[in-house]
């Protein structure tokens, strides 16, 4: 074959591959003003994910959306509310893959209700509460920014919303840290913080959630830093 056909051939092929393959189309955060938007890179054993979060001004308070997607493909997505000292409200959890499940909840003085939907089938449960409890999710990271924002200390609840179970959370002492942002040292503060047997280390700087380390993932807020979490000297 001559090689102008076989040239041709090849920018006909490229041609094909550009308008047959376009790149994923990522999720986005619904409309409105925001008093506080990232982008979480969460790295596990399994891969790379992103979860975009956003913190909204409503009429009750604050509401929070969280959406933890590979690629593109969505996992699962949290709207949450809260009231104007970050006590939680209301809100929803809705798992997308492998398959569609949706979680209702709302919090009473003394108890939580929870309405799980499967397709066209609804079960409720209320589980009642001695003090209170913050929705939870282990697929969102962003559920830890209510904690901190409503000065939780030492001993709390959180509730998984998923399971339908109440866990014991410990947060620890502040410690004052330095992170490395392109070369330059970023002052912040760590947390130790216990659930269950499991002890993770939250990262913040102010009200702002920076990041969240633990032998299973590394989640860092690509906005502040993109080279991940490191300590400095």
């Amino acid at each position: 074959m001559d090689l102008w056909k076989i040239l041709i051939l090849g920018v006909v092929a490229v041609g094909l591959l550009l308008i047959l393959w376009t790149p994923p189309e990522l999720p986005k955060l619904p409309q409105g003003r925001r008093v506080e938007e990232g982008t979480f890179r969460v790295l596990t054993e399994s891969g790379a994910q992103e979860e975009i979060f956003g913190i909204y001004p409503v009429d009750v308070g604050f509401r929070l959306v969280g959406i933890r997607h590979e690629k593109g493909k969505i996992l699962v997505e949290g709207d949450l509310l809260y009231g104007p000292d970050w006590t939680p409200i209301a809100g929803t959890i809705t798992q997308r893959y492998p398959a569609e499940v949706r979680w209702l909840f709302a919090f009473a003085q003394d108890s939580v209700t929870i309405k799980k939907q499967v397709e066209a089938k609804e079960f409720a449960e209320t589980i009642p509460l001695l003090g209170g409890a913050f929705p939870f999710d282990r697929d969102l990271l962003s559920v830890w920014d209510p904690l901190f924002r409503a000065g939780i200390a030492g001993e709390a609840q959180i509730l998984d919303v998923r399971n339908g179970a109440i866990h014991k959370v410990d947060i620890g002492q502040k410690a004052e840290v330095k992170l490395n942002v392109l070369g330059r040292a970023l002052p912040a503060e760590r947390y130790s913080v216990t659930v269950d047997d499991e002890v993770l280390q939250i990262f913040r700087q102010g009200d702002l959630l920076l990041g969240v380390k633990s032998p299973k993932l590394e989640a860092f807020l690509l906005e502040i830093l993109p080279e991940g979490i490191q300590e400095t000297p």
